[in-house]
């Protein structure tokens, strides 16, 4: 088994990867499906805080809108 810090680098470096991996498709892509995409992102982000209630759920959703805006290029 890998020690904690070994599969904590391992995991930020796997969600960089897919990071870059899907801000560079979404830079491919026409116009159009990006803009249909981001509207889903952001009903599945309303639908995901509709049931979160706790304050650390919150954050997490706030972090992980952060990265779903630097991905997609828009403020989510």
């Amino acid at each position: 088994m890998k020690p904690v810090e070994e599969a904590i680098d391992d995991l930020q470096s796997r969600a960089l990867a897919y990071e870059i991996i899907f801000q560079s498709i979404c830079s491919e892509l026409p116009q159009l499906f990006v803009d249909k995409a981001i509207e889903n992102i952001e009903l599945n982000f309303k639908a995901f805080e509709s049931g979160t209630h706790s304050e650390a759920g919150k954050a997490k959703l706030e972090a992980a809108k952060a990265v779903a805006s630097r991905i997609v290029g828009a403020k989510i």
